[in-house]
C-alpha cells in the first residue's frame, strides 16, 4: 500500500512539474505560434507593447524579434524605475492654448515646474516664453533631475 501511495505521489509531483514548466512568461508567453517573433496581433497581449510596437520594430519588418522585444521592455522598465512615467509635462504645443506660438504666464501655469520658473525661463523679459525659451528651461530641469537621480543611485541617499 505504501509503495502505491509513493507512486501516486511521484506521478502527481511529475505532472505538477510538467505543468509548471508549461507556464511561459514574457516573450515566450506572447509568441503563440512559437516562431521566434511577435506579430502585431500577438503583441496585443501586452497593451503597452502594442502601443509602442512601431517604435520597437527597429528593422520595420512588421514583427518583433526577441532582441527588439527585450530592448523595448527594458527601456520601459528603466523609465518606470526612474519615474519617467510620472512626469506629466504636457509639452509646449499643449500648453499653447491659443496657438500663437508663445506661452503666456497663464498658459505656462499648466506645468507646475514652468509656473515656478517662468521668470528665469523668460530670457528676453518680454513676459512670454518662446518655444526655444521653454525648451531651454525644460532641458535645465532634465539635467538637474537626472544628476539628482544618478547621485541618489550612487550614494543611496
Amino acid at each position: 500500500m505504501k509503495s502505491g501511495l509513493t507512486i501516486v505521489a511521484a506521478l502527481v509531483l511529475a505532472a505538477g512539474s510538467a505543468q509548471a514548466a508549461d507556464k511561459k512568461t514574457g516573450f515566450d508567453a506572447l509568441d503563440k505560434d512559437n516562431n521566434g517573433y511577435l506579430s502585431r496581433s500577438e503583441a496585443a497581449g501586452d497593451k503597452r507593447l502594442l502601443k509602442g510596437f512601431d517604435v520597437a520594430d527597429k528593422d520595420n519588418d512588421g514583427k518583433l524579434s526577441r532582441t527588439e522585444y527585450l530592448t523595448a521592455t527594458t527601456k520601459r522598465k528603466v523609465k518606470d524605475m526612474v519615474g519617467a512615467e510620472s512626469d506629466k509635462d504636457p509639452g509646449f504645443s499643449a500648453l499653447d492654448k491659443n496657438g500663437d506660438g508663445v506661452l503666456s504666464r497663464a498658459e505656462a501655469g499648466g506645468n507646475p515646474y514652468l509656473k515656478e520658473k517662468f521668470k528665469a525661463a523668460d530670457q528676453n523679459g518680454d513676459g512670454k516664453l518662446s518655444r526655444a525659451e521653454y525648451l531651454a528651461q525644460m532641458a535645465k530641469r532634465d539635467v538637474s533631475t537626472s544628476a539628482a537621480k544618478v547621485e541618489h543611485s550612487v550614494t543611496g541617499k
